[in-house]
């Protein structure tokens, strides 16, 4: 096993595992010259027992005998708590380091993905690096100290579900699973079978900025979808959004929220399809054309014509009733995301106030951009919408989750998250406001803070018709 790539965190908990088995520097220097043929007084002479085993632990590092080092060191303490630890831990954490540490360059925001997913408990404290990653997931498990499986089978478990392995590294980390996992029934790699099958695979890449504006990152990444055909060469592409744990709703610190974001919560999202784009006036005009459910839809309802721009002045009802005729031509339910759904749908993993990072540029975006969120320049306030998918998508390949239209959510309007659920599911308990629906997103004319991923300052009557206002439409997955 090649040990080279050993964390610094690691390589400290082995001093003090070493120190604790071998407190005088005698035995230390037999054992490592009968089991290692090793003299210590050569290789890490002079200082204290601490740094004399750390410059023992440096040599053996280099010499690819830290691992052997260790195994020596139990065979003559084996009743030392700390060096058992670090055996097992030595052994689990650098052959993970060993398949993924190439990868962390073009992989490290869905590493980070993975962590938050399986700790949800540190969403407000992501690590920085893949060791940070790995350091965290080490201490959590320490400090929970229960029968659990531990935090690092968690992750990569995760990351084996939601990030695009490459096919080598993807096997390898199977085998690491399931030598590592104490059951992998349990593992949700394991429970992939229920995941659809038929779907297409589209490859786009995901930018991130910082509070300037500027790109900092740009990774490829895939989805899944499939294509629903509407006739006359109109077709309708659902994307696969996959099961998972998300933290709903804004921190205080979180420029432009309020407390109707609040509190933040915990929701477990269910697998299910959403809209890669915002509904177009060709789609609209599609289903406009089928028989009706229960009220008549204008075919060309919009106040900026295209056929590729999403459809506005739509009310909440003729909404609903796009999704009736569409379960009805289809046979398959088609309906309006929940607010949790769309949320989680529009993070993608991420818990910056935009998808894209800290900011917003006119650029990434269609919204009213003279006005400025961070410390970005002003960009175009182009007054009207513009065709679906011009900007780069979300990590789960979604378009325009941010700007272009409002989107109608299926849930009625509450002033807080208190008592809102924690499965996904609408919200209609406890509802004061049975004719205000919640609509999320913004939109060509709105300000950046009203573009937040969590943003739900606008609820409007059903009724309510205006050229900001669109939607995308969900579907259940089987």
């Amino acid at each position: 096993m090649n040990a080279g790539h050993t964390p610094g965190y690691l390589l400290k908990k082995i001093n003090e595992a070493l120190c604790s088995a071998f407190p005088d520097q005698t035995e230390l220097e037999m054992m490592v010259l009968f089991e290692l043929n090793i003299n210590l007084n050569e290789v890490a002479s002079g200082g204290n027992l601490k740094a004399i085993v750390y410059k023992l632990i440096m040599y053996c590092q280099a010499y690819n005998q830290l691992e052997e080092l260790i195994d020596r060191a139990l065979k003559q303490n084996q009743n030392n708590a700390k060096l058992k630890a670090i055996e097992e831990n030595f052994k689990i954490t650098t052959s993970l380091i060993n398949i993924l540490i190439t990868l962390e360059k073009k992989m490290l925001r869905q590493m980070q993905k993975s962590y938050r997913n399986c700790c949800p408990d540190c969403q407000n404290q992501i690590p920085k690096t893949f060791y940070e990653i790995l350091e965290k997931l080490d201490d959590i498990h320490i400090h929970k100290r229960n029968n659990d499986e531990k935090f690092i089978v968690k992750f990569v478990d995760h990351l084996l579900v939601n990030g695009n392995i490459p096919n080598s590294e993807a096997e390898q980390l199977k085998q690491w699973l399931e030598k590592n996992a104490n059951d992998i029934s349990n593992l949700l790699v394991y429970k992939q079978t229920t995941e659809p099958k038929g779907l297409k695979q589209f490859s786009f890449k995901v930018v991130t900025v910082n509070r300037r504006g500027a790109i900092i990152n740009r990774e490829s990444q895939q989805a899944r979808y499939f294509t629903q055909n509407l006739g006359n060469g109109v077709d309708l592409k659902m994307v696969y959004i996959p099961k998972e744990n998300f933290l709903m709703g804004s921190p205080e610190s979180e420029k432009g929220s309020d407390g109707s974001e609040r509190p933040q919560h915990q929701v477990r999202i269910q697998p299910f399809f959403l809209g890669k784009y915002q509904v177009t006036q060709a789609q609209w005009r599609a289903v406009a054309k089928l028989p009706k459910v229960k009220r008549d839809l204008d075919p060309d309802p919009s106040e900026f014509k295209g056929e590729n721009r999403p459809v506005e002045r739509v009310t909440w009802f003729d909404a609903v009733e796009f999704c009736d005729r569409l379960c009805e031509y289809t046979a398959t339910e088609y309906r309006l995301p929940t607010e949790a759904e769309w949320e989680y749908a529009c993070r993608a993993g991420t818990t910056t106030p935009f998808h894209y990072g800290e900011t917003i540029r006119s650029k990434l975006a269609n919204y009213g951009a003279s006005s400025i969120y961070a410390e970005e320049a002003q960009g175009e306030f182009r007054k009207e919408t513009t065709d679906v998918g011009r900007f780069p998508p979300n990590g789960f390949g979604l378009y325009d989750m941010h700007g272009n239209v409002w989107e109608w959510c299926a849930d009625p309007w509450h002033d807080n998250y208190e008592g809102a659920p924690t499965d996904g599911s609408i919200w209609t308990k406890d509802n004061y406001h049975t004719d205000y629906y919640i609509v999320r997103g913004g939109s060509w004319y709105d300000l950046p803070r009203y573009c937040r991923s969590a943003s739900r300052n606008f609820f409007l009557a059903r009724e309510f018709i205006f050229s900001i206002i669109g939607f995308r439409v969900a579907r259940a997955v089987g």
